[in-house]
Order: structure tokens, then sequence, then C-alpha cells
């Protein structure tokens, strides 16, 4: 790296920053002070970045961590001024402040100056910023996490309300999460509603749900067949049956915004050559195709496959000393766990696959000497190998 150049490093926290400014690698023209996260703190920033301007008489480069989400009032702020700017993974940050010395301290001051020893030191290249796509992608996605558990939840609550007043009803019906039963109970949340209500109004409103006569006539004489034989742990006065009515309302909810997210991201991600390319590997469908891009991001960004291997958290970790050989550690997990589940999720499926391909029979070769989950943890690292290498070809992939 240049060291004539000048650079403003940022640690960045939970609503304010620590920012020193280098006018050269050994000029040190503003120690660490701290600033908000507000317009009053960032013209602190408009300061620096004129006072250095004007003495180097080229722009300053501001280079800061990527901390989450802390770090994005400041990034709209520098793109909105059109300062050159440097995001930094923490990772790569923690790893070079412990490799600069014995003893290197950890604390808010010598943060930016740790930043602006590896802008100086490191080997970092000035990357074009993201699209802002990838960031409003990723957080559809992680939104679209949050509502799969909050539904995973009610529908364990679900359950419980549903063993107390219609107990056994599994064992007449498969699948609770219709559409039409989930109407059903939410309309009558106890057998004895049920019973008392004509045949052919529940008739009716099967076939309004989507089931064919016969099908619903069928579907009504088993349910008032089940209702007279059944006895219910309280009455139709109970609260659980309120209780019932609210978790089937949340998760009708939430399936409904998951299914919105998903179409949202869908058109997001249609003109991207990578959705196509994804949706040719088997295993992976439109639904796993736009979360895996939401996860990956701009894959421009890696300048290998070990990088992304890397970002993913599916590098092996060595630890060797003495006669330990420091192989077989497993994964590092120092990446994004969202990702690594999304690929084991492919995995699984893939292999599954009646017809033959290399990712399945790697997976399977891997298993002859590899316990299962290692196995697919592998065929994990083997499947972004061939994202990366279909992203740089622009080709499908084939087999």
């Amino acid at each position: 790296m240049n060291s004539t150049q000048a650079c403003i490093a940022i640690d960045v926290s939970k609503g304010k920053s620590h920012v020193c400014a280098y006018a050269t690698k050994d000029d040190l023209v503003q120690k660490p002070i701290e600033i908000l996260h507000d317009r009053e703190g960032f013209k602190v920033l408009d300061g620096l970045y004129n006072r250095l301007n004007t003495v180097e008489g080229r722009s300053p480069i501001f280079i800061y961590e990527t901390t989450g989400i802390y770090h994005r009032p400041l990034k709209r702020y520098l793109k909105d001024k059109h300062y050159p700017q440097r995001e930094v993974s923490p990772l790569l940050a923690a790893k070079h402040r412990k490799n600069s010395g014995i003893r290197i301290p950890k604390s808010d001051k010598a943060d930016p100056k740790s930043l602006a020893r590896l802008f100086y030191d490191g080997d970092i290249h000035l990357s074009p910023n993201s699209d802002e796509v990838y960031y409003e992608l990723l957080q559809l996605d992680r939104s679209y996490q949050t509502m799969t558990k909050l539904m995973v939840m009610c529908k364990v609550h679900f359950k419980e309300k549903l063993d107390i007043l219609f107990p056994r009803f599994e064992d007449y019906f498969d699948n609770t999460y219709t559409t039409y039963t989930l109407n059903l109970l939410e309309a009558y949340p106890h057998p004895e509603l049920i019973l008392h209500k004509r045949s052919d109004a529940i008739e009716h409103r099967l076939i309004k749900d989507g089931l064919q006569s016969g099908r619903a006539q069928y579907v009504v004489q088993v349910l008032k067949d089940y209702c007279q034989n059944c006895v219910p742990g309280t009455s139709s006065e109970s609260v659980d049956t309120q209780i019932l009515r609210l978790f089937i309302q949340q998760i009708k909810f939430y399936t409904l915004e998951r299914n919105h997210i998903i179409e949202q991201m869908t058109v997001m991600v249609e003109k991207f050559p990578l959705y196509k390319q994804l949706k040719s590997i088997p295993g992976i469908g439109p639904l796993l195709a736009v979360r895996l891009i939401a996860e990956l991001g701009d894959l421009s960004r890696f300048r290998n496959n070990r990088q992304l291997i890397a970002y993913a958290g599916l590098d092996p970790l060595v630890y060797q000393s003495g006669q330990k050989d420091g192989k077989h550690l497993g994964i590092s997990k120092k990446g994004n766990c969202y990702l690594r589940a999304i690929l084991y999720q492919v995995i699984g499926i893939s292999i599954q696959v009646s017809t033959d391909h290399p990712i399945k029979m790697y997976v399977q070769k891997k298993k002859q000497t590899h316990p299962n989950k290692s196995a697919k943890i592998a065929g994990c690292a083997k499947l972004l190998r061939i994202i990366y290498s279909l992203y740089h070809s622009g080709e499908n992939y084939t087999f």
C-alpha cells in the first residue's frame, strides 16, 4: 500500500465511532477522538477530509470495519458525500491486530490506529461499493428467517392447544396446516361447535377454500365422526379456544409474510445470471436460489474460492504444535452461519436426487471414509467452489 496516501481510520461501534487521521504512514495528524453518529459528529469527518485534502492535494480514504449494522449510517453519509471509502472485514482487522505485535491493546482509542496500520501494511484493495440490492436482499432474507422462527414457535403452541381441544386430530387429518384445515379450526375451535353446525354449511366453507365437492363431503363426514367420538380437555367456552384461534391467525400471517418476502426477493434477482445458474444445480429450487444469492452477496468481492469458503466458515481449522498434526479439527465456523445452514440444506436435497451428478457422487465418496455430517460439510465446500466457478464462467451447471 502507498505509505504516502492519507487516510481517515474509523472504529465503528453502536451510535458512535472513534476516529484518527494520517497524512502519511508515519504522520498522525489527528489523535483518536470520539464522534457520535449524527450530523454534528459527521461534520468532524468533513473537517478532517478537507484538511487532509488541502494539505496533500489529493483525497484521503476512509477506512472502517463492517460491524454488522452499526456502520450503515456512516457508510451512507460517506457515499452521499462521494468520499472514497474502504470496508474491512472484522475478522481481517482482528487478525492483523493480533499479528502486529506481542502485546497489542484492544481499546476504542487503539482500534482506529490498528485499522490505519492495516491500511498501510496490509494487502487490501479498493473494491467498488456493492450494489444496494445485495443489502436489501440480505435484510429480506434475515426477515424471512425471523418470520420462520416465529411461525415455528406458533406451530408448537398451536399443537399444544390442538391436543387439548382436538385430541388425536392428526390421526384423522395428516396435514393440519392446509388452508382449509386452519380456516375450519379458526371458525370452529371446539368439537362441540362443529357438531352443532350443519354439514352443508361446513361443506360450503370447504369448497370456498378450494376443495372439490366430493372431497368436501368426505372431509365433513370424517370430521363429524371424529367429533362425535372426541373427548376434548376443556369446554367450548374455555380460553383455550381463544388461544387456538390466536395461534392460527399468527400462523396464517407469518405464512403470508414469508411468501411475500420470497416473491419480493425473486423479483429482485430474476435478472441476475447467477439466479438461473443456481437453479441448474440439483437440489436448488427458486426459494433456495434467492436465499443463496441474498447470503452470498456480491461474489465479485472474493478474489478466489478460498475466500468465499472462509466467508461461509467452511475453511478447515489447522492447529499444529509439536507432536500434534493439527489436522481433522473440523471447520472454523468463523463466517456466515446462515449461509452454512442453507448450503447444508441444499446438500441434503441434492444427494437425494435420483440422477447421479458430481456433487452427489462427491458426498457419497466422502461417506466411505468420513461420518455422514462431515461428508455433507465437505459437500457444502464443494458446492461453493462450483458456484464460484459458475459465476465467473457464466455457464449453467451441467452433468
